[in-house]
């Protein structure tokens, strides 16, 4: 009976590497393999369901930091309700995370911008001539920050004073350096399969709130989003950001150290997507760059605690604002393993309190249907 079993073993491996000796040696039989495969995935489709469900989804498509991070890409989060999809910001590597997890990239109409740093605009142009072929017909309206405000202003060698820029200014940077690439597709596709109004980017540049009040910069059938002011000091003005859809909530801090408008506008928030860095293991970090020789890196990675909130402060703007759910972004330094997780989460369930606490992977969506008090999690981009 052993015998048997055994040849009846050894005859299915030898079917098995002759079938694949087959495939190596006939290009039909590969070319039939593809065709298959990829009719399998394009009938799969983006997730355009996403856009009239009756919910709220929040997509975290980039939740690392300057900081390199295979795991992560920099600073985004889509938001798609209403027929709408919406990112608040669109840093290095963002498009590659939308991409990945299929989002209706033909419905971006809008990105908002919480600050200027690269890390937080660095893929805006990607962002948009990608979703301009995805399938965009409308303009993308980009919402920001006016110029820095306050702001010691170093000039280089020629005169040319840092510092100046608003949003217009980054907007127009942008559309210039893509303005031969839109001219090249669009003579090579023509007009009629990409839209020439799809390739405008238009800047708005958002009025600075006063402290304690936010200002209305999105509303479209029944999503709307508010910017309130956040301290990123000296990157001023700054911005997070409210979400509110059919009663349902989020917020997104953007980069900010622990202040009371994160309380406020957090409010009886569903859900928190806060930015997080951990002062003990950056501070870690400095000492091993001193003793390496690398006295500058060194210098500047303690110059980063003083203007982001650490888990444990976020975990208190939770908890002070009776916030349902938070969750962690923009986190600093790159978590790679289980003990780093395990350190950058120390204290935090004390200063927490109840409601639930994760930190953020690329491609977590939370939905937040209409008339429920559920969230409702799930990790796109492994199916």
């Amino acid at each position: 009976m052993k015998r048997i079993v055994f040849a009846g073993a050894a005859l299915a491996a030898l079917l098995v590497i002759i079938g694949a000796g087959a495939v190596w040696l006939s290009p039909k039989l590969q070319d039939g393999i593809l065709e298959r495969a990829a009719e399998r995935r394009l009938q799969e489709g983006d997730r355009s369901d996403l856009l009239g469900d009756k919910a709220l989804h929040i997509v975290l498509c980039g939740t690392g930091s300057p900081m390199p991070d295979p795991e992560r890409a920099n600073a985004c989060t889509a938001v798609i309700a209403g027929g709408h999809m919406v990112l608040i910001d669109a840093g290095p590597g963002a498009w590659r995370k939308i991409a990945a997890t299929r989002l209706p990239a033909a419905a971006l109409d809008a990105v908002l911008l919480t600050h200027l740093h690269s890390d937080h605009i660095g893929g805006l142009g990607e962002v948009a001539v990608q979703s301009w072929i995805a399938g965009r017909k409308v303009p993308l309206e980009i919402y920001g920050p006016g110029a820095p405000h306050d702001l010691k202003h170093e000039e280089d060698a020629e005169g040319h004073a840092y510092g100046r820029s608003g949003t217009a200014d980054v907007v127009r940077g942008f559309a210039a350096a893509y303005d031969s690439d839109a001219g090249f597709r669009l003579a090579h596709h023509g007009a009629d399969f990409l839209a020439p109004e799809g390739a405008r980017m238009i800047p708005h540049e958002i009025s600075m709130p006063a402290p304690g009040e936010a200002i209305t910069v999105y509303d479209r059938d029944g999503l709307r989003i508010s910017a309130f002011l956040v301290d990123h000091h000296p990157v001023e003005p700054a911005y997070g950001y409210r979400i509110e859809y059919e009663g349902r909530v989020a917020v997104v801090s953007g980069d900010t150290k622990k202040i009371e408008n994160m309380v406020r506008f957090s409010k009886d928030a569903d859900l928190l997507v806060h930015e997080a860095l951990d002062p003990a293991m950056v501070k870690l970090l400095a000492v091993a760059l001193d003793k390496t020789g690398n006295a500058r890196l060194a210098k500047m990675a303690r110059d980063t605690i003083g203007y982001h909130a650490s888990p444990v402060e976020a975990a208190e703007i939770a908890r002070e604002a009776n916030v349902r759910m938070l969750v962690f972004t923009h986190v600093v330094p790159p978590l790679r393993n289980a003990l780093m997780r395990h350190i950058f989460m120390r204290d935090v369930g004390e200063a927490r309190g109840a409601g639930k606490t994760l930190i953020g992977e690329d491609g977590l969506m939370l939905s937040l249907p209409a008339g429920s008090t559920a969230i409702e999690s799930r990790q796109l981009g492994e199916e």
